[in-house]
């Protein structure tokens, strides 16, 4: 316990006098996590993994890597990953894997990347099937497997994966490996929009703006674009100006006040211990609008 505390730049003396406990749960360590308290966060986390509980290794080394409760090391971070992975860590397996498609603190391999995240996915990690989906769609590290891919995305949208959710809309609307089916792709961008995903937000202002499974509405386009363009989305303030270009004074101001009305459902979040999705650099989750494709053929 005390060697992995030293890894992550936090000090026995740090730890607090009224916890003595020899062993401990990976949900008292996220309890603490979440009051903020991080040196006995790490010390429940080490306890849990030495009690066989190895998804412990796996919030020590995301505590690490993202510096909380110290300075941050992801060299070290790879290190506790590696040894919660070999014990059967899910989540360790995922986040190593996606640590080799990116080559950040490891070797870039997408041989082992893809082996990792598909492992995570076979033991049911919800982002393991996520990015194992994504690798296998790809061809990247190996063999290009479509129905694979799309098998692994749809057991991750059951459980509300929001990238997976996205990509899967896309190949509905694209047909890539999947039948075509403009209904459940607005069905999966509204989802994701939902809760404010500005990919989600986007690609139902492009549904409407298209009149892709659902009936044509500026009005509706122009408010969701504003919404992801609020997001930093990288194309939705373009697309807001061409749709503008299209509307009248009235509607405008209805479009705005669309917008402005729109609520988010909140999503219960942990401290972002988990952390944000990491895309396989170059994974698509949109498609072109009509303004886009006159623009490229300019």
């Amino acid at each position: 316990m005390k060697r992995t505390l030293r890894l992550l730049g936090l000090s026995v003396a740090m730890l607090p006098l009224f916890y003595s406990a020899s062993w401990a749960t990976v949900e008292e360590g996220l309890a603490a996590l979440d009051k903020r308290e991080f040196s006995k966060a790490a010390e429940l986390f080490g306890k849990a993994a030495d009690a066989g509980q190895p998804d412990g290794a796996f919030y020590l080394g995301r505590m690490l890597e993202l510096g909380m409760g110290g300075q941050a090391n992801l060299g070290n971070a790879v290190a506790i990953y590696k040894k919660g992975a070999e014990k059967g860590s899910a989540l360790s397996q995922n986040r190593l894997g996606m640590l080799h498609l990116e080559g950040a603190g490891v070797l870039q391999d997408y041989e082992e990347g893809r082996k990792l995240v598909c492992q995570a996915a076979k033991a049911s990690d919800t982002n393991g099937q996520f990015n194992c989906g994504l690798v296998l769609l790809e061809g990247r590290g190996g063999k290009r497997d479509v129905a694979a891919g799309i098998a692994n995305l749809k057991k991750a949208a059951k459980k509300n994966h929001i990238g997976a959710r996205n990509i899967l809309a896309q190949a509905y609307i694209t047909g890539n490996g999947v039948k075509r089916n403009q209904k459940e792709a607005l069905k999966l961008f509204q989802q994701t929009a939902a809760v404010g995903n500005p990919v989600g937000l986007f690609s139902l202002g492009q549904t409407f703006a298209l009149g892709i499974g659902v009936e044509k509405d500026l009005v509706k386009a122009h408010g969701y674009f504003n919404l992801a363009a609020t997001r930093q989305h990288p194309e939705a303030v373009q697309a807001r100006q061409a749709i503008e270009q299209q509307l009248k004074p009235k509607q405008i101001i209805a479009a705005q006040r669309f917008a402005r009305a729109w609520r988010p459902k909140v999503q219960k979040a942990r401290n972002g211990v988990t952390g944000k999705l990491h895309r396989i650099p170059g994974a698509k989750t949109k498609f072109k609008t009509r303004t886009n494709r006159k623009k490229k053929k300019n």
